[in-house]
């Protein structure tokens, strides 16, 4: 029987428009923003299809052109310490005002820089939908949107919190890119 739930969780999601993990706030604050020179550039997912293009923002930020087989998106990035690891906070590209009614929201990934080799770890989205259906999601104030993404509210103190000691099931499988200029 819970293998069988497991699966129709699993089709759901995958069949679901949503399926991400976002932050109504971000994972980073004004003194914890930090840089690193090795991020700029072009990178590329040979597994995925997809490219990465990064370029050095406004104020301490990344401008970052994301392109896959169906889209071009473009983001504002920052980067931030937690302990040991790294995280890029994404937000669509500021300076677009989409009205009073769409409220922006961040895509926090785990990222390493090795060499020419840049891995992007997002969070896992059945994790967090199990642990969302379980209430066994510590710290964290989260739910469900109508589109199924797992949406966490808590305030950037109290993610920071979490982010220094998360579950290591919390996080899927990583994306590896290649430096490509």
């Amino acid at each position: 029987m819970r293998r069988a739930s497991h699966l129709a969780l699993f089709l759901a999601a995958l069949l679901s428009p949503g399926c991400l993990v976002l932050s109504l706030q971000p994972a980073y604050d004004n003194d914890s923003i930090v840089s690193d020179d090795a991020l700029v550039g072009g990178w590329s997912n040979a597994d995925d299809q997809t490219e990465a293009t990064i370029e050095r923002g406004e104020w301490r930020s990344y401008r970052i052109v994301y392109k896959d087989r169906f889209a071009t998106r473009t983001f504002q990035g920052n980067l931030t310490k937690i302990g040991a690891a790294v995280f890029l906070d994404l937000t669509e590209l500021r300076g677009v005002d989409p009205g009073p009614y769409l409220v922006p929201v961040h895509g926090v990934f785990r990222v390493e820089i090795a060499g020419n080799t840049l891995t992007a770890t997002p969070f896992d989205y059945n994790w967090f939908s199990r642990a969302l259906a379980q209430k066994t999601i510590a710290r964290l104030t989260a739910a469900l949107d109508d589109r199924r993404n797992a949406i966490v509210a808590s305030p950037t103190a109290e993610f920071r919190r979490w982010l220094a000691q998360p579950p290591d099931e919390a996080f899927a499988a990583p994306m590896t890119f290649k430096r490509t200029r």
